[in-house]
């Protein structure tokens, strides 16, 4: 084990099982199909990984506006304008309001 974790720190191949795993991983390298298989595998993930993300955030945005409409109309049905203006700058106060209306 020490010798494959030398091997990964340092790149240098001084036991039987490191120089195996060094001899492997030349062999593969220099087999370009093979290499380009596994980026265009690994930049595919990223480009997923990527959009996923996005679409997160994205979707996060409608909740948070959806909640925050919510909020606004009912506050002003209640005639409550004073707080729609408190909680528009008060972060903490708007999470009070979203508890008492249930949001």
């Amino acid at each position: 084990m020490r010798d494959v974790l030398h091997y990964v720190q340092t790149g240098e191949a001084d036991g039987e099982l490191s120089r195996d795993i060094d001899s492997l991983a030349a062999s593969y390298n220099q087999d370009r199909e093979w290499v380009n298989r596994v980026l265009t595998y690994e930049q595919d993930t990223e480009i997923r990984c990527r959009r996923a993300r996005a679409e997160g955030v994205e979707q996060g945005i409608e909740q948070g506006e959806a909640r925050l409409f919510a909020l606004m109309e009912r506050l002003s049905a209640a005639d409550r304008l004073e707080d729609v203006l408190r909680a528009s700058g008060d972060a903490t106060y708007r999470d009070a309001l979203f508890e008492e209306f249930g949001l």
